[in-house]
């Protein structure tokens, strides 16, 4: 019972938020320069049809109108954009019309949501244990170095590794991984492992963190004076309680690496999220920009509240509440 009266007050909470975010980014775009007209193909084919016949292109506008709901006021466009959202209704975008949104969301979303999981994945793998040899080699030249590398990584933003990947497998070594396209193991490679660097730091980081705190609890010296193993101390007490502050990072982590994909897909020329949702706003594609932002913003409020799931999983003395 506990847990139902928790995800309810989440989900209604999620419904909140989500609603003002929709409110708040359709204002935002309504009042800014410029008109939901002035995407690059629709501006051509309106200009044709206002020399060739002004009358077909007022009723072309009204149509245009009525088809957005941008005949209403604003309060009212507002209230039925954010309605139809929470029901996953998006409707059609400006710059491909036949298509509805959700079927382009559907297309590109999973694309994006393989290069993050594939990021988060490979940043797990690499930083738990180098994360765990930092702690464990405290105030050493190893941790130092460790340390020094993952604030390095995680200073080094993933557009920026991206482009360097690009020159070195795409100028100085060609040939060994393909440096654009999507569709085999092989181009997920390079984009995957450009969006984990920073992760890898900030997993390496928390992980040390967590570590030397467990090291130095009482169980664990209880547990070495016991006569315990030093890899059964280290790998089932430690390292076990020190994955409840882990999931903190992981779990957002995976929802802004997504977001991170916005530019390494352009980089790559992959035609997931990113890509949608950049074409969306270079075109001032008003209703898939929206949509990308809706869509963006549920996946971080939802793998927060995976989050605070895990932590009963992983901790029962957490009451979900």
């Amino acid at each position: 019972m506990g847990l139902v009266k928790f995800l309810s007050k989440r989900l209604v909470a999620i419904a909140i938020t989500i609603s003002a975010v929709l409110a708040v980014g359709y204002v935002l775009i309504y009042i800014s320069p410029g008109t939901f007209y002035s995407s690059t193909n629709m501006g051509q084919g309106l200009s044709q049809l206002q020399v060739s016949d002004p009358t077909l292109y007022n009723q072309y506008i009204n149509s245009l109108n009525s088809r957005y709901g941008l005949n209403h006021p604003l309060i009212v466009q507002v209230v039925d954009y954010v309605w139809h959202s929470l029901s996953f209704n998006f409707g059609t975008s400006f710059e491909n019309p036949s298509v509805p949104i959700i079927h382009q969301l559907a297309s590109a979303l999973p694309i994006s949501a393989l290069l993050a999981g594939g990021a988060v994945t490979l940043a797990v793998v690499l930083g738990v244990p180098l994360g765990v040899l930092a702690a464990l080699k405290r105030n050493t030249l190893v941790d130092s170095a460790l340390t020094t590398v993952s604030m390095v990584g995680q200073a080094v933003p993933s557009y920026v590794l991206a482009v360097l990947l690009v020159l070195l497998f795409g100028v100085w070594f060609p040939g060994i991984f393909p440096v654009n396209g999507w569709g085999t193991i092989g181009e997920a490679v390079l984009p995957i492992v450009a969006l984990a660097a920073g992760n890898v730091a900030i997993v390496t980081r928390y992980t040390r963190g967590s570590m030397v705190e467990a090291l130095r609890q009482d169980y664990v010296r209880t547990a070495e004076a016991k006569g315990v193993a030093r890899r059964r101390v280290v790998l089932r007490h430690a390292l076990r309680n020190s994955l409840v502050a882990l999931v903190t990072v992981v779990g957002p982590t995976f929802a802004f690496t997504v977001i991170s994909t916005l530019w390494v897909e352009q980089i790559f020329s992959i035609p997931g999220m990113g890509s949608l949702l950049s074409q969306a706003f270079q075109d001032k594609d008003v209703p898939m920009s929206i949509t990308s932002v809706y869509i963006l913003s549920l996946l971080v409020m939802g793998m927060n509240l995976v989050v605070d799931m895990l932590y009963r999983f992983l901790d029962p003395r957490v009451k979900l509440e």
